[in-house]
């Protein structure tokens, strides 16, 4: 077997992101945008442990900007770091909070379900009016203390039909319900 000089090192696989990992990834995308979640791949699949940087310049980003995504992602405690010497200098270096995946994902689970329901429930209990020129929505109440026209371009109100809006919502809450069902919450 040949030895391995000194300066090669060994290379480490990359991490598949799959399962929780992928839902979790997902839902950062869809949170914070495409580049906090190029950014958190970039952090879970690096075979070593990658500062903000280096992460910055895989992405296309300027520091700072890798910097306040980072930030946002560990404060919802996504994310971690780990102080790692680097010759004599230190950096950050970024890891998945692998403990905290199924408990950041039910409880964003949780919360989206919950407002949701609120959307939902207003819209069964509330007559809702519409402007037909700019499209601004109004409460019957509101709609009657303006007489019915719209407060921005003078328009008469029609009453908007919600049955699209509601049915989408419930379907969007049964999805939900089937996630938190698989974590045995439902």
């Amino acid at each position: 077997m040949p030895r391995r000089k000194k300066s090669e090192k060994k290379e480490k696989p990359r991490v598949k992101i799959e399962g929780n990992v992928k839902v979790l990834v997902d839902l950062v995308g869809k949170m914070y945008g495409d580049k906090a979640r190029k950014l958190l791949e970039i952090i879970i699949t690096s075979p070593e442990p990658i500062g903000e940087d280096a992460i910055g310049k895989l992405i296309g980003i300027k520091t700072n900007e890798a910097r306040r995504i980072i930030q946002r992602l560990a404060d919802e405690s996504i994310i971690r770091f780990r102080r790692i010497k680097r010759g004599d200098k230190g950096i950050h270096a970024w890891f998945l909070n692998e403990d905290q995946v199924e408990g950041i994902l039910l409880t964003r689970l949780k919360k989206t379900r919950e407002k949701l329901l609120i959307r939902l429930n207003f819209l069964k209990e509330h007559t809702i009016m519409v402007c037909p020129r700019c499209g601004r929505r109004y409460t019957f109440e509101e709609a009657m203390n303006n007489d019915f026209r719209c407060i921005d371009d003078g328009e008469l109100l029609e009453e908007y039909d919600p049955s699209d809006e509601i049915g989408f919502l419930e379907k969007k809450i049964r999805e939900i319900d089937e996630d938190l069902k698989k974590f045995g919450v439902l």
